[in-house]
């Protein structure tokens, strides 16, 4: 049964849970990329260009996923399917709707490479404490 009152350290368990902080590094790592090639801050907090920091978050989610469950994991496949959807919007649907919202292929791509980077330097459990 699941519980409906949680606590603070509830909460902090999250900072515990390595698919998360391997999201979360994907993210950071992707986003920093934009400021660093488009040597202007404000694109930290932009969508679109290069590298796609959406990719980047589920496919480094999806791989640590995988290491932690296996690869026959259910959580594991809907973590792929959920990758697959991320990525189709952010090349075919977002810019369809405005052009600097979205992806073009190669960007998508190397926000693959980066999610998958980081979460193979990860171990597959982390023991932060």
């Amino acid at each position: 049964m699941l519980s409906t009152s949680y606590s603070i350290l509830d909460i902090l368990d999250l900072l515990r849970n390595t698919p998360f902080i391997v999201g979360v590094v994907s993210f950071l790592t992707a986003q920093t990329m934009k400021v660093i090639i488009k040597r202007d801050l404000k694109y930290f907090f932009s969508y679109g260009g290069m590298p796609s920091g959406h990719t980047a978050t589920v496919t480094g989610l999806t791989w640590s996923i995988a290491r932690c469950l296996g690869f026959s994991s259910p959580v594991t496949a809907l973590s792929a399917i959920f990758l697959i959807i991320i990525m189709m919007d952010s090349v075919k649907l977002r810019p369809a709707v405005k052009k600097s919202l979205g992806h073009n292929w190669l960007e998508a791509f190397v926000g693959f490479l980066i999610g998958t980077f980081i979460a193979h330097i990860f171990p597959a459990k982390l023991t932060l404490w």
